[in-house]
């Protein structure tokens, strides 16, 4: 079973945008998979500079 997805929406200047495009294109991923990795790693960095407050 396919596990449940919902859209996400945000704004970036164009320029992040761009290097974020070739960047996938040049490591063959997809928008979603870099985006995903992005937002879990940046929870994790989150997580543990609150662990450490």
């Amino acid at each position: 079973m396919a596990e449940e997805t919902r859209e996400v929406r945000g704004r970036i200047p164009k320029d992040l945008k761009i290097a974020f495009e070739i960047a996938c294109a040049r490591l063959e991923a997809t928008q979603t998979a870099a985006l995903e990795e992005a937002i879990r790693d940046w929870l994790k960095k989150k997580e543990s500079s609150e662990k450490q407050h």
